[in-house]
């Protein structure tokens, strides 16, 4: 039924499947993850929910990442499967090759150095079976939850990442997330229908985790779990990290200059017009329109950039995001 959605290219596309099947398939990107990668492999082996395969792609790590995974192999071959690179791929198309390799009916998406509270999976395949059973099995679902903020040692810095960092998660919409992501990789589950539609993740993609967000938004639903299930460790080698969203951090961006919120602007525009290449044989007129709108911000200044904004909903998520937003297209 989802190949109604999906473009002729991403049909004809050759998928790796799996021998093992399992109910929810965990996917690990993993580089020089020595430091940090038993303790999160850990907590997930110390999950409630059994029902899953642990898949990890190792990027050519030069430590001793490789060895310690080989170890867990041998003590967990039913459950546990590595395979290591044969080039750098870097996260976002590591974790592509690793959702094209899945065969399960649900995915969920892994850091090498965060750490799982043993009930995740089941919170969120709770609300995934609710979804499904409101919408359907057929339809493209999400579900993403917060996260408590630790410090490398696990001391807790705050319990909601997404509190510190002013993120909207209740109005989450296809116009909003255009202009920025607020689904965190490391906390969602996807169902296979929108799996399927994903695809490859586009090579414009900003993220791995922003992509699928913006496809389960526009073909689909996505739901948000407002409490914890994991740690988020941070420390100095994270790609991404937290931060606290305030007057003083807002003040040292725009010290920073209009050139760094344009050029992330830029990113996302980039973003959808790959997504509306993708996808334009099955959109709605209605969706094109929606979609040509936002990319036409890349011409547009002063007070045409923020009509443009206040007319067609393309607001960041959180009051200050917006001021500086504004300040920098003025």
């Amino acid at each position: 039924m989802i190949d109604k959605f999906m473009p002729n290219d991403i049909i004809n596309k050759k998928k790796l499947k799996v021998d093992i099947m399992s109910n929810i398939d965990i996917l690990m990107a993993s580089y020089n993850s020595e430091k940090y990668i038993a303790s999160q492999i850990d907590s997930i082996l110390n999950q409630t929910y059994k029902d899953y395969h642990i898949y990890i792609n190792d990027d050519i790590s030069t430590d001793n990442t490789l060895n310690i995974l080989q170890n867990y192999k041998k003590q967990y071959n039913n459950i546990f499967s590595i395979n290591q690179n044969s080039k750098r791929l870097g996260i976002k198309e590591n974790f592509s090759d690793l959702i094209n390799k899945s065969s399960a009916d649900y995915i969920m998406f892994s850091d090498h150095d965060d750490v799982w509270f043993d009930n995740k999976i089941d919170i969120t395949y709770n609300e995934m079976a609710a979804l499904e059973k409101k919408y359907s099995s057929y339809t493209p679902l999400l579900v993403f939850t917060d996260k408590t903020v630790t410090d490398e040692n696990l001391n807790i810095i705050n319990t909601s990442h997404n509190e510190i960092e002013k993120l909207n998660t209740k109005n989450i919409t296809f116009n909003r997330l255009l202009m920025g992501n607020v689904v965190s990789g490391c906390t969602m589950m996807i169902n296979k229908p929108l799996k399927e539609i994903c695809g490859y993740i586009n090579k414009n993609a900003v993220m791995h985790d922003y992509w699928i967000a913006l496809t389960a938004a526009f073909f689909g639903h996505i739901s948000y779990i407002n409490k914890p299930t994991m740690y988020y460790r941070q420390h100095n080698n994270n790609t991404f990290g937290a931060k606290s969203y305030s007057i003083k951090y807002a003040l040292q961006k725009i010290k920073e200059g209009r050139k760094n919120m344009r050029q992330a602007v830029f990113k996302n525009i980039i973003q959808a017009e790959s997504f509306l290449s993708q996808y334009e044989n099955i959109l709605s007129s209605n969706n094109t329109k929606i979609l040509k709108e936002f990319i036409s911000l890349k011409n547009k200044r002063n007070f045409y950039f923020i009509e443009s904004i206040i007319k067609n909903n393309f607001y960041k998520s959180g009051f200050i995001r917006n001021v500086g937003l504004f300040f920098a297209f003025l």
